[in-house]
């Protein structure tokens, strides 16, 4: 009777036990779900995922729209480009200083002359040149009949224009980072100038002198 007992204990803890492996391995098989690249991944088979994660807007501007330039003084430049970073380590004998408000006519340099000249042929650069020469004529006088000084044809003998406000520096400019420069220089006395090159000066002037 006693071994009998035994048995029966014996088969029934044997049968707790597989009940508890049979209950893990249902635990086991339960589905896992892996993210991936939009994808879902159920026990091997991939379906597409339902995240509600919004996407990316990636939708440029329609084509056609053409941006507005903001810059409404399109025939001037700030000349901050040819500036130089150490103004005090310019020799002054290499350089014209200005230091009142005033405007300078300006040419290329004749090595930037030579080259396009054999690049348009004769007739080609007297056209721009006579081009040129009625603009800046045209820009002098509005100048002139504004009360601002002009100063014909800037030096190229010497590297650096030097500009001043009284007994500071404004802007110390290196001719030889503006060999293209045709068109003259609008300097108020106290910020950095602008080269002015167009066919119409008014609005550019009252820009740059306030006027």
């Amino acid at each position: 009777m006693k071994y009998f007992s035994i048995s029966i204990l014996v088969i029934f803890i044997c049968s707790c036990k597989s009940k508890v492996n049979e209950s893990n391995t249902t635990e086991i098989k339960e589905v896992v779900v892996i993210d991936k690249a939009n994808e879902i991944i159920t026990n091997g088979t991939a379906v597409k995922s339902t995240s509600n994660i919004p996407e990316e807007n990636n939708i440029g501007e329609p084509e056609g729209v053409v941006k507005i330039d903001e810059t409404k003084h399109s025939n001037i430049k700030l000349l901050s480009y040819s500036e130089i970073s150490k103004p005090d380590s310019v020799i002054k004998s290499n350089s014209i200083t200005f230091n009142k408000k005033c405007a300078i006519s300006i040419i290329p340099s004749s090595k930037w002359i030579s080259a396009e000249q054999e690049k348009m042929g004769e007739d080609g650069w007297m056209t721009v040149v006579e081009d040129n020469s009625y603009y800046l004529d045209q820009g002098r006088q509005v100048l002139i009949k504004n009360n601002i000084e002009f100063i014909k044809g800037v030096s190229r003998e010497k590297r650096y224009m030097m500009f001043m406000e009284e007994d500071s520096i404004v802007s110390t400019i290196d001719l030889h980072k503006m060999e293209d420069a045709w068109g003259i220089i609008l300097f108020n006395g106290h910020d950095t100038p602008y080269l002015w090159s167009g066919t119409e000066i008014d609005e550019d002037l009252k820009f740059v002198y306030n006027k």
